[in-house]
């Protein structure tokens, strides 16, 4: 009788060998081991390697949510909070994994339309700091620098955590971190 394939266990195993592996280094028999199936299965209902990232993906997003992180309700303290919070849920649970893929788009242009998760969500957020600043809440800057500046602090203190497990970085207090970013841009 053939194995009944769970998509979830595959995007897990394809997450799993590219975070040990890296993209480059990740081949679509690892995965396959990993998930407990035949490569040619894997290849039949899934694809080549750069479209299983983006699957895997494309299930990260989902599981995420990511639309309702960066949703406005009027009050910028709790939709920076929900945002920087949904981020960093993100980056513990992902990181590794979206690094190394981000990291290989530049050698693996395949890859490249594994950037429209991020860049969806940098969108939204974008969207939503520039509401806040048409609403005289934030000062005008550019959207996107807002969000360089909301999240910068975080992605280097994730990077450093998945590049040096051995150094030990505090963990971030996120309510604090908001309102340090609203102390300077608040009106």
């Amino acid at each position: 009788m053939p194995k009944i394939l769970n998509d979830e266990d595959i995007y897990h195993a394809v997450l799993e060998t590219v975070i040990k592996q890296g993209y480059a280094g990740a081949t679509t028999k690892q995965m396959a081991e990993a998930a407990e199936i035949n490569e040619v299965t894997l290849f039949r209902k899934y694809g080549n390697k750069a479209q299983l990232v983006q699957l895997a993906l494309g299930a990260m997003a989902a599981d995420i949510d990511l639309e309702q992180a960066a949703i406005y309700t009027g009050d910028v303290s709790a939709d920076l909070f929900r945002v920087v919070e949904t981020y960093q849920e993100t980056a513990e649970q992902y990181g590794q994994f979206f690094y190394n893929v981000l990291l290989e788009i530049p050698r693996h242009p395949d890859l490249a339309p594994s950037l429209d998760m991020p860049l969806n969500m940098i969108n939204d957020v974008s969207d939503l700091l520039a509401r806040y600043q048409a609403d005289g809440v934030l000062v005008q800057e550019h959207p996107l620098q807002s969000v360089a500046a909301l999240w910068g602090p975080l992605m280097i203190t994730n990077m450093l955590r998945n590049v040096s497990p051995e150094v030990s970085l505090p963990p971030v207090d996120l309510a604090r971190h908001v309102d340090q970013f609203l102390n300077g841009r608040r009106l």
